[in-house]
């Protein structure tokens, strides 16, 4: 039987946990990225021991948000502060429903000056689309969907490339890339390397293991990162939210709900 919404499909089912499990979606594919380029084994050894390069470009969503209203925007969804946030900075956002009830979580990344993209699933992108068209913010966004888990063999082509370079010797691949030095940035901060003569924006993502993710439009300063690193698949982790989450106050229809408590760590 053909339902009109999803509401109709969970209604009918009468148990929304037996729907999903009896979902013949069938099982995740992650888009375009080959599943092995060498093998498990030395993929997953390659990240511990050496260095890997994660090819991230394809399994997000990548959602433009600009404006004069934009931290408003996003600080007002968002159930952390924002009082240390500014450009060059990244941080975890994990936005609620009017109820307190985490949609999902990504990173936001402040690229200038009301001017910020956010990287993650679509629930939490369209979460903040729906908001920022129908909330009366002055802002606009640009969602860039992500890529199709069945191409069908159409191509695919993304606006921007992201990459994570990992592993024990990650600094020495950076260095080897940016002609030798290696830039100060702090973690969950952004910075530039030059890759192939071409400006590359970079972030450090894990405060221990060296971790590093450049990404920009240049199709060549991609091509100059592979000598340097073993490529591998990118293994999607979801990391679920399991900080208790209230209101801190009762709200009336057509507003959020400012939740303070943190989700995950304030970044």
């Amino acid at each position: 039987m053909a339902y009109k919404n999803l509401e109709e499909a969970l209604k009918a089912s009468g148990n929304p946990v037996k729907m999903m499990r009896n979902s013949q979606i069938g099982a995740y594919v992650y888009p375009v990225v080959a599943p092995e380029f060498s093998n498990w084994r030395d993929e997953q050894r390659a990240w511990a021991e050496s260095c890997v390069l994660f090819d991230q470009s394809h399994h997000m969503v990548n959602l433009f948000v600009r404006g004069r209203d934009a931290l408003k925007l996003l600080s007002h969804l968002a159930t952390n502060s924002f009082k240390n946030f500014s450009v060059d900075k990244a941080k975890q956002f994990a936005p609620c429903s009017y109820d307190g009830h985490v949609i999902g979580d990504g990173i936001l990344f402040y690229l200038g000056e009301n001017d910020l993209v956010f990287v993650g699933r679509n629930p939490t992108a369209n979460w903040i689309e729906f908001h920022a068209k129908t909330g009366g913010y002055d802002v606009e966004t640009d969602y860039d969907d992500r890529s199709p888990s069945r191409p069908m063999g159409k191509p695919v082509v993304r606006r921007l490339y992201r990459y994570q370079i990992q592993g024990p010797n990650a600094e020495q691949v950076i260095r080897k890339l940016n002609g030798g030095t290696m830039p100060d940035i702090k973690f969950f901060n952004m910075g530039y390397i030059t890759i192939a003569g071409r400006k590359v924006r970079c972030a450090t993502v894990w405060p221990v293991r060296p971790v590093w993710r450049c990404g920009g439009r240049m199709p060549k300063a991609t091509r100059s990162v592979l000598p340097f690193s073993k490529p591998a698949r990118m293994l999607v982790s979801f990391r679920s939210a399991r900080a208790p989450m209230r209101p801190t106050r009762s709200s009336p229809a057509g507003s959020h709900p400012r939740c303070r408590r943190s989700i995950l760590a304030t970044r």
